[in-house]
């Protein structure tokens, strides 16, 4: 008997998704979790994520529970894994689906005494697993899919769903933009080489905003001198340092997006608007744009050279992106508002 059969046969009462990488690994998982809540209606469906993905996982649509496991603060060390998955225990899930290729995240399915637990073949945390699932795809949805699919579900997109208790601090925090069209620009990045120079931001700011779009700077506290910089060159309205829940919800008020490979411009994709992203070092293959998306890159030999992006370039120089100039960018964002 198959693992679909199997479920089919006797459906989980509650299930939980475990994804405790990055923001942007959160966004994607939201595809998963839809594919999960179709298949499974009647289940109660809960997620655990890490603390910067909370917000994100609140919008996946219909999410019961969200547990965050804070593994580099208050969760951090085997006695903070100990404690998350002691309360992961007391919801009594049936089964535990584990997108994240971690084993520690699989030892946390493992000990929160989770029966049945599902995951990728061919890593260390498969050991773990009661259930494994081969994928051979690059692409982030597409793998994800491989795991639904083994699950008895059909893929579906991503969808994020801002929570309507953050959209009137988000168009506070807009002010007089908030009746405007609204370019929402995402500055910064967990990985500094995927960081786009503010220069470059700051001559995209001003073209959008001599095309009738008022340009909004969104990031997180560590983008704030990055931002300051934009807003002193280009006319922007800055609410960096906001909580993901806000931003997702000017995200969600926005006729534009645009950013590097970050999680917050792959929120925007989520939210189903029109979306330019700026690659560097990172493959933008890995990715599965629509209509109204589009990834730009100089499409250097040297790039990509990561999967994630890294603190330096290898090389010393930066050309994917410091050569990357605004009115590159700037076509791209007038072809998906077309």
């Amino acid at each position: 008997m198959t693992l679909a059969e199997k479920l089919a046969a006797r459906p989980p009462p509650r299930l939980l998704v475990v994804q405790t990488a990055f923001l942007g690994d959160t966004v994607f998982t939201s595809a998963l979790f839809g594919a999960l809540a179709r298949r499974f209606p009647d289940a109660a469906i809960d997620v655990c994520v890490a603390a910067r993905g909370k917000d994100a996982a609140l919008a996946f649509p219909g999410v019961g529970h969200v547990h965050v496991y804070d593994k580099r603060g208050a969760d951090s060390g085997l006695g903070g894994l100990r404690r998350i998955a002691a309360r992961l225990a007391t919801r009594q899930y049936a089964l535990a689906v584990l997108p994240h290729r971690s084993l520690r995240t699989a030892l946390l399915a493992r000990l929160a005494g989770i029966p049945e637990r599902v995951g990728f073949a061919g890593t260390p945390a498969s050991l773990l697993y009661t259930a494994r699932v081969p994928s051979g795809e690059k692409a982030f949805l597409r793998r994800e899919g491989d795991l639904a699919n083994a699950l008895g579900a059909s893929p579906e997109p991503m969808r994020l769903v801002p929570r309507p208790e953050w959209l009137p601090a988000a168009r506070a925090a807009l002010g007089e933009a908030a009746g405007k069209a609204i370019a929402a620009i995402c500055l910064g990045s967990e990985w500094a080489t995927k960081i786009w120079p503010a220069r470059h931001v700051a001559d995209l700011a001003r073209r959008l905003e001599a095309g009738g779009l008022q340009p909004v700077l969104l990031g997180g506290p560590r983008e704030r001198d990055l931002a300051r910089q934009v807003a002193a060159a280009a006319p922007c309205v800055d609410t960096t340092g906001n909580p993901v829940g806000e931003a997702l919800a000017i995200l969600s008020l926005s006729a534009l997006a645009v950013g590097g490979d970050t999680g917050l411009v792959h929120a925007a994709r989520a939210l189903g608007i029109p979306t330019v992203a700026v690659f560097g070092p990172t493959p933008s293959g890995v990715h599965l744009f629509g209509a109204r998306e589009r990834a730009v890159s100089l499409g250097l030999p040297c790039s990509p050279c990561s999967v994630h992006g890294s603190a330096r370039c290898p090389l010393g120089l930066h050309r994917c992106l410091d050569d990357l100039d605004a009115a590159q960018v700037a076509l791209a964002c007038r072809e998906v508002l077309a």
